[in-house]
Parts: C-alpha cells; structure tokens; sequence
C-alpha cells in the first residue's frame, strides 16, 4: 500500500517502539509511588517531560513544569476549553446548586478548527456560553483583523488552529496574538488565552508556543511516528480542571501517567524537530511533483484554489485536490482499490463519513469541489514514487468513474 494519509496517523518507528518497550518492562513502577521503582519511573516521566519541552520549545528555557501528557491531542484540545466551562460555572450566582444564572463567557474560535476544538466549542455554547465563528477566506487563512474585530469584553478564550489538517494552511498566530491584545486593551481588559492546536505543526514547520504570544497548545504523538494514546498541552498559567482524580500533571489531567507513552513521545518529537529543515526540503519537493501532477490530470484541482508549490502559507506535507463529478469517499475507495491510501478529511471525525465538508465549506468553496476532495498527507519516508502512483492511481480512477 502506498501511504499518503500522514495527517490523519503516522507509520511508527520500529525503534522508538522498541526501545518504548524495553522501558515499559524495566520501569514499570506507578511513578507516584514511594518506593524505588516508583521513584525510577518517576525520574523517567520527568527526563521525558524535559526532552519533550526542548523540543516543543527550543530556546525557551524548556519549562517543563508548563507540559502535560494528556491521552492525545484531543484532550489537550479539551482541556482550555473546559477550564472556560468551570470559570463560567464557579461565577454563577450563589453557586451552581443554587441555580441563578451562569456567567456569560464566550468563545472565540474558527471555522476551520479540528473537531476536538470545532465540536467542543459546539457542545459548550449548547451549555449556555457564548460562540463566535471567524471564517476564513478562499486561500483557507484566517485574517487575523477579522479575529480581533471579534473579541468582546467577556471573550475568553480565543482558539486557532496552527496547521490546518486538510489545506495545510498555515495561521499568523503571532500576528493574532498581536491584535488580539490590542482588541483587549482598548476594551480595557487583559488579553484573553489564546490557544493553538498544534498537532499538525509539530515537527512540520518552524513553531514554538511563547514566541507566538500562545497561552497554551495541543500536541499528539502519533502524527510525527510516536503511538497513538498521548499527547501533551503545553500551557502558560494556571488551567482550572473539570476531572478530579489523583492530582497527576499537575491536577490538570489526573490518572496513572503513561511513562512508556510519554518516552516514545518525547524521542519521535526530538527525531522530528532535529530532522525538521531535511524533511521540509523533501515534501516540498514531492509538493511541487505532486501539484504539477495533477496539473496534468483534466478537471483535478489542487485545493485551496491557486495554491502553488513552495507558498509558504502552506505546510508541504498536506495537500487537498478536488476531482469534480466524483465524490471524495468514491476516490477514496478507487484508491484504496488500487493500492494508494488517502482520505477525504479528517479520519477521527464523523464529517469524514457524512456527506459534509465543513472546513472546505467554511472557505466558501463550491459543493462541487468540497465534495469531490481528497487529501493528500505526506512525511518522513514518502518517495517520488509514492507520488507516481497515487498520480497514476488517481488518473486511472477518475477516467473510470467521473462523470
């Protein structure tokens, strides 16, 4: 099977799984445990958590103590969310027991965002806060203005997301930070937190959290070869927690700590960041092979509309491509048929199942071309080759089955 389906999860490294296994035999005490194997396991999660912050914020002093392990990116998406939830409900009259009414808080995030924000967002505005939606343009880059011009005096929490996971549209989020607190300061208030999920940039383009004015940011193992089942929030402050357990990570996310996770996270982000400038120079070469391609195919059309190889508002390793009059699960299949593997959006969401193409819609693009995507996801082992036949793969489907 020729691999193209990166962003949605990553083959593993034979040998960071190897050496994880090793320590998940050796190191197997509970790390909040007081004997000696408890206290070696806990010395392992530390040294992880540090190798993890120096690679998530090079430069920076590496503070650790900022980095949770959480169970993936979608929790560590979760978390600032619900930290707004609970600001919301401990300033509710009297006190949530005795009703009155919960203090209005809003959300400001985009129409572009990951399910784990988009539908979080959702779910806490059906709860009674308050949620503005900035779209995109047709180039499926957030104008920052539009997102300061919608901050309000009760805005707290403004999300974007770092990396697109279906254009590969890269957001100004230090140009965001920027006008956000200047939209707070002449409303007279502190700057709300501004949150980054950063799955889909870690590793993949130049990005560390401070230097971006980002209050916290979510990170996932498994995109860049580590395992599925951990990820990390990197976070300025204090966060308020909505699960109470054993007080692990700080009391922010509570439960026994997956040491052997939280060490193959930390050695994938290491070989992912020291490789970063090689492998951009490789996917931007199969970008360029990969556009040029379809350019050759009749009727494809790389998305967003007039993107072009080597544009820097675009991460290289995701690319989507319309194939008008075929629907985006049909060529999936066709693909998947003849040996290539892609996909239609996001794999964890529903979206990806159902006739919607919610961030392809949010840019305004027509029916047409929004339900006749695919994407195209590359990383650290995809081959020219790997391009040739998806190329070839999708010409020979699509002159079967389009219309």
């Amino acid at each position: 099977m020729t691999y193209l389906d990166w962003a949605s999860t990553s083959p593993p490294d034979d040998s960071i799984a190897a050496e994880s296994a090793l320590l998940q035999a050796e190191a197997y005490g509970n790390p909040s445990s007081a004997h000696s194997l408890g206290l070696e396991a806990r010395s392992r999660l530390e040294e992880a958590r540090s190798l993890l912050a120096q690679a998530i914020a090079p430069g920076e002093g590496a503070r650790s103590g900022k980095l949770a392990f959480t169970s993936g990116g979608t929790e560590a998406d979760t978390l600032p969310l619900l930290a707004v939830l609970r600001s919301a409900l401990a300033a509710r009259g009297g006190g949530a027991r005795r009703g009155g009414e919960m203090k209005e808080l809003r959300i400001l995030t985009t129409g572009i965002e990951h399910a784990a924000v988009f539908g979080q967002a959702r779910l806490l505005e059906s709860l009674g806060l308050a949620l503005d939606i900035v779209n995109p343009g047709s180039d499926g880059i957030v104008d920052p203005a539009k997102i300061a011009g919608a901050v309000r005096k009760d805005t707290a929490l403004v999300a974007v997301i770092a990396v697109n996971n279906e254009t590969g549209a890269i957001q100004d989020l230090a140009e965001i930070s920027r006008l956000v607190a200047e939209a707070a300061g002449a409303l007279g208030r502190r700057p709300p937190r501004l949150h980054a999920d950063a799955v889909q940039a870690l590793g993949k383009i130049a990005f560390s959290p401070a230097s971006h004015g980002i209050s916290s940011a979510s990170f996932s193992a498994h995109k860049i070869r580590g395992p599925r089942g951990i990820g990390a929030l990197w976070h300025e402050g204090q966060l308020e927690p909505m699960t109470v357990g054993g007080g692990q990570e700080g009391g922010i996310r509570p439960g026994t700590e997956n040491l052997q996770g939280a060490w193959a996270f930390a050695a994938a982000a290491r070989k992912a960041v020291s490789s970063l400038e090689d492998n951009r120079r490789r996917a931007r070469a199969m970008e360029a092979r990969l556009i040029d391609g379809l350019g050759a195919i009749r009727g494809a059309v790389p998305l967003p509309l007039g993107r072009e190889a080597g544009d820097e508002r675009y991460s290289p390793f995701i690319l989507s491509a319309a194939f008008p009059g075929l629907a985006g699960e049909v060529m999936v299949r066709a693909l998947s048929d003849l040996g290539v593997a892609v996909s239609t959006g996001a794999a964890c969401s529903a979206n990806s199942k159902k006739a919607v193409r919610r961030v392809l819609d949010a840019m305004g693009l027509e029916a047409e071309l929004s339900m006749s995507a695919v994407r195209i996801s590359t990383g650290g082992t995809t081959t020219e080759a790997d391009i040739d036949r998806f190329l070839e793969a999708a010409e020979t489907a699509y002159a079967k089955l389009g219309a």
